[in-house]
């Protein structure tokens, strides 16, 4: 139950700062540009506070806490003859006036998401280097020909710097019939260049999978051993009688080399028992663990639990914490709201063509589950989250769909290029079409968020 409070506090938080932002960017646009406001509202349906303000526009806080509104005057008066409309009135103004007006909504959410951007990157960036941990056996990335220690270079010839990069790029290669060209040196880069081809073509992205990890790559955080350095008490692994300092040679009769292929044993067990060979203090012994089914928050999933961790030897060049002035900051703030804005649309795209399942598509519960946990690991991992959804909310509502201001952009394309307004009728339709199918999609939403709760 606090759980669920946590979430929607900070889910609040983080929609009343993005609503606000938005509805500003219609009203101040409204402003200059000539046009009466008669209320600025955050929340739809009833309103629960409101205050005249000097300029006579209602200031006002509304029930339903899902979004906001600026009220034109004569913004839904259809009309025939607009030299008679008064000159405050929102139709009175040139189209391209009153693009500025729709188009500014969704460009102060990007501009927010550049601010954001700017003090993360001024407050210093920690970046793991793309260097791979582990490649799965039988994998795309292990038919590719990628090893461990292989450091990422260039994916069809973009350089990558970081883990962020690998994910945007894979994402954007998934489902492509044309194989990725990426290149990568071994030994932590240090080794010998080469080129290989990556096939994305078969890739279908659920929900809350890594496209790292669907590919079959495991980021390097250090040398990881097969030796326990922790065993959980009460754990299935100290009823089996494991020890800190045990190395696990065998499961179930395979000689294991990589703990990664430890963890994908206990995980395909399905809780079955798994014999193991262990080397303590230079003897070998036998025994059996029984996994339990736990459930994984992470996931989101039941997986076998054994509870054990392993021994790694950290390697301090994989980290690099960058701090950033005002102008580079600001400039890099651009580049990262731009490529997540890439990604938006790729994604979107990528969900049209069934490349990323329509699982993925998450709702007011998803974000409130992620404002919660971003939060959780700080204010600067909370204000990431907060510019990566000021993005996403700014592409979104461009999409040229009726109700949203891309389909209100489009309605003044038509008036630009026909010299007049689509009719009464059309635009009622249109938009009745396009708040339908914005209910379908949150209704298929919210059931994927509980579903996946």
């Amino acid at each position: 139950m606090l759980g669920i409070l946590g979430g929607l506090f900070y889910f609040l938080i983080a929609l009343g700062i993005l609503v606000t932002i938005h509805e500003l960017g219609h009203f101040l646009a409204a402003k200059a540009c000539g046009v009466k406001v008669l209320r600025f509202s955050l929340g739809f349906g009833p309103i629960l506070f409101k205050k005249k303000g000097k300029d006579n526009c209602e200031y006002a806080v509304s029930a339903i806490p899902l979004g906001g509104y600026v009220k034109m005057e004569g913004e839904n008066t259809p009309v025939e003859d607009k030299s008679s409309l008064p000159e405050g009135s929102y139709k009175s103004k040139k189209v391209w006036q009153r693009a500025i007006i729709i188009f500014a909504g969704p460009f102060f959410n990007l501009v927010l998401a550049v601010l954001l951007f700017t003090y993360i990157n001024m407050s210093g960036i920690t970046q793991l280097s793309p260097v791979v941990g582990d490649v799965k056996p039988d994998s795309i990335a292990y038919t590719s020909g990628f090893q461990d220690y292989d450091l990422i270079e260039d994916i069809n010839g973009k350089d990558i710097t970081s883990w962020k990069d690998v994910m945007y790029e894979l994402v954007e290669i998934m489902g492509s019939s044309t194989p990725a060209s990426v290149t990568v040196s071994s030994d932590l880069g240090t080794g010998q260049k080469r080129v290989l081809s990556l096939d994305a073509s078969s890739i279908v992205l659920n929900r809350n999978e890594s496209p790292i990890k669907k590919v079959g790559l495991e980021p390097c955080i250090g040398k990881i051993k097969t030796t326990l350095a922790m065993v959980e008490p009460g754990s299935p692994a100290q009823k089996a009688s494991l020890k800190k300092g045990d190395e696990i040679e065998k499961v179930n009769g395979v000689e294991v080399t990589s703990w990664f292929r430890i963890v994908d044993m206990i995980h395909d067990s399905n809780g079955a028992p798994l014999n193991l060979v262990v080397k303590r203090d230079g003897s070998l012994y036998q025994t059996t663990v029984i996994p339990e089914n736990k459930y994984s928050e992470k996931t989101k999933q039941t997986v076998p639990y054994v509870g054990i961790a392993p021994e790694y030897e950290p390697i301090p060049s994989l980290r690099k914490t960058t701090k950033y002035g005002l102008v580079d900051g600001m400039i890099k703030a651009v580049a990262d709201s731009a490529s997540m804005a890439k990604l938006v649309l790729v994604s979107t795209y990528k969900l049209a063509n069934g490349t990323i399942s329509a699982d993925n598509i998450s709702g007011p519960i998803a974000i409130a589950q992620g404002a919660k946990e971003s939060a959780s690991f700080g204010f600067k991992i909370f204000i990431s989250f907060l510019a990566a959804i000021s993005v996403n909310l700014g592409i979104l509502n461009l999409m040229p769909i009726p109700v949203l201001d891309g389909g209100q952009l489009l309605f003044l394309a038509y008036e630009a290029i026909m010299r007049k307004e689509p009719s009464a009728r059309t635009q009622m339709v249109l938009t009745s079409f396009g708040a339908a199918i914005l209910l379908t999609m949150m209704i298929f939403a919210v059931f994927n968020d509980i579903k996946g709760f």
